[in-house]
């Protein structure tokens, strides 16, 4: 083979998975931005001797023209709000609000920080939205088997303006559904290692996502649940949704559930 002939096979196969990479990314950046979905479950943390301390919680979720918003509500003792919103260009930022003695949703002033635990438990803040899929920096580690499906494997890494807390995230995710399996995202600095496993898949309206994540920090006892019990994924939801400060949160199991 020349030299002309090996080059352009090599530019060829680059180009191939270049192409691969970027209909992968924009097919999990179509599944976050088309979101339109309202549930309730429990957010559940497991200490190492099994013992169980749980909360529930209210989600919607809804992508608009400027990005992707988030708004969820625990019932801790101290119940919490947060807003959160994805930019297009994956910057991600967020809002806390907090009841006040006369029973008021008071929003604070200043951004949260995307580090802050949820409700005390593993989960922070960004894992709340799948920024990783809107890096610049992204490669297909496998394709593959895993478990009972075939799943399409992406390293994630972000750049200098994503001002994520994560030095890598390594997503997979079903290759038929896109719906995501396992997640691995590993600390910057630290080096901590999260994994979240995604399991109890189910089909809304023609979107398939799971219905629990467990997350498991590695050199940690115990791990954090976060379990879906009811709500649908075509929620019609609108801007006025979105209200960091409104009264209530209106309870999914009444909003044309569907699982």
């Amino acid at each position: 083979m020349s030299v002309s002939l090996a080059l352009a096979a090599m530019l060829s196969v680059t180009s191939a998975h270049a192409q691969s990479v970027a209909t992968e990314i924009a097919t999990q950046q179509h599944r976050v931005e088309s979101a339109d979905a309202r549930v309730s479950g429990r957010l559940v943390m497991v200490d190492g001797a099994g013992k169980r301390t749980s909360y529930k919680f209210s989600l919607k979720m809804h992508g608009f023209p400027d990005g992707v918003r988030l708004l969820e509500e625990v019932d801790t003792p101290q119940p919490l709000r947060v807003l959160v919103r994805l930019e297009h260009n994956g910057r991600v930022t967020a809002r806390l609000a907090h009841k006040d003695a006369a029973g008021k949703w008071q929003a604070q002033a200043a951004p949260a920080q995307l580090t802050e635990p949820l409700a005390g438990g593993g989960f922070v803040l960004e894992d709340l939205v799948d920024d990783q899929f809107f890096w610049k920096d992204q490669s297909i580690v496998s394709h593959g088997p895993c478990g009972p499906r075939q799943c399409i494997t992406l390293k994630s890494a972000p750049g200098g303006a994503d001002h994520s807390q994560y030095a890598t995230v390594v997503s997979s995710f079903d290759e038929k559904t896109s719906a995501l399996i396992h997640v691995t995202k590993t600390v910057r600095g630290t080096g901590v290692v999260k994994d979240m496993t995604y399991s109890n898949l189910h089909q809304s309206h023609g979107v398939t996502a799971a219905a629990q994540i467990e997350l498991k920090v590695a050199g940690t006892a115990g791990s954090n649940l976060f379990i879906i019990d009811h709500g649908t994924a075509k929620a019609n939801l609108t801007r006025a949704d979105f209200d960091l400060g409104s009264s209530t949160l209106e309870d999914p199991q009444h909003q044309n559930e569907d699982y």
